[in-house]
């Protein structure tokens, strides 16, 4: 859509965001005599669709400039080159595809129509991504964080897509990664400690998180079921963490701040010896606890 753009330079003191009288008048008396007249500071903007962008020293894009809570509220509408690409994916075909960045981190959000269509326009999104000029320099990571219409499983990245958006707190990243493993669990093949190729987008969406929590500890908790020896089980649980730990550390966490533990089938969630129990208790937790 075609947008007026305007700038204003240097000496307006006051933006009239609604009808705003007294225009000739000193800021403090406008802005008293009309609460939708707000002081600003002098300086170069750019008013784009309705809100009010600064224009810093030397900077690419506009940043958005601080409004007095006077001001009537608004929303917020991303700018830069994941603005502009996450735009570009309706003109690709999947109107539903949503793009997340932060840090170095991205994250395809949205609801497909179907199964077919979610990981075919994750695929495309992906894509779309390590070809953009920007996008292949800023991110190395994707996840996929899009849900089915009509589904009630829930997405691999809805743990992750909300931290994103979080003040990244204990508490956060804590949920994150409870989120992630009660959505999908790091399932290893019977006897093995093998991670398959089913096993990577979780394993993608719990390295997002521990790349974005790494101010904290994070400790890798593997259980098994108790068919099998304790022993048997201790050390396979172990060795379970230890190539969770590797593949973290080998995709960009901080090896400082995880650690590998197993505990075997010690601290099992239910103790009936049935398939389903054993399944609750053969499991992957990943708990949060303060930095160093």
């Amino acid at each position: 859509m075609a947008r007026a753009t305007h700038i204003l330079a240097g000496a307006a003191a006051i933006v009239a965001l609604a009808a705003c009288s007294g225009a000739d008048a000193p800021a403090a008396k406008a802005a008293a005599a009309n609460p939708e007249c707000v002081p600003i500071a002098d300086g170069t903007y750019e008013i784009r669709g309705g809100k009010i962008l600064a224009m810093a020293p030397n900077a690419s894009r506009p940043e958005p400039a601080p409004i007095s809570s006077t001001a009537p509220a608004m929303s917020e509408e991303p700018v830069g080159w994941a603005a502009k690409l996450e735009r570009s994916f309706a003109g690709r075909g999947y109107p539903w595809m949503g793009l997340q960045v932060r840090d170095d981190i991205a994250v395809l959000t949205g609801t497909a129509p179907g199964m077919a269509a979610r990981d075919v326009s994750f695929i495309a999104g992906k894509a779309a991504l390590e070809a953009d000029a920007e996008g292949k320099e800023k991110v190395n990571l994707v996840v996929n964080g899009m849900s089915v219409e009509g589904s009630e499983e829930g997405s691999i990245g809805a743990g992750l897509s909300a931290l994103m958006a979080s003040d990244l707190s204990l508490s956060d990243c804590q949920q994150a990664f409870d989120l992630t493993l009660r959505t999908d669990d790091v399932d290893f093949p019977v006897n093995t400690t093998d991670l398959t190729a089913a096993e990577l987008p979780v394993m993608d969406a719990l390295t997002g998180i521990a790349r974005l929590c790494s101010n904290y500890r994070m400790e890798i908790a593997e259980h098994t079921d108790s068919r099998g020896s304790d022993s048997y089980n201790l050390q396979l649980s172990r060795q379970r963490a230890d190539v969770i730990k590797a593949y973290l550390v080998e995709h960009g966490v901080d090896e400082t701040v995880l650690k590998a533990a197993g505990y075997g089938e010690s601290q099992p969630v239910d103790p009936a010896n049935t398939p389903e129990a054993r399944a609750k208790n053969e499991r992957t937790e990943i708990v949060v606890s303060p930095g160093r």
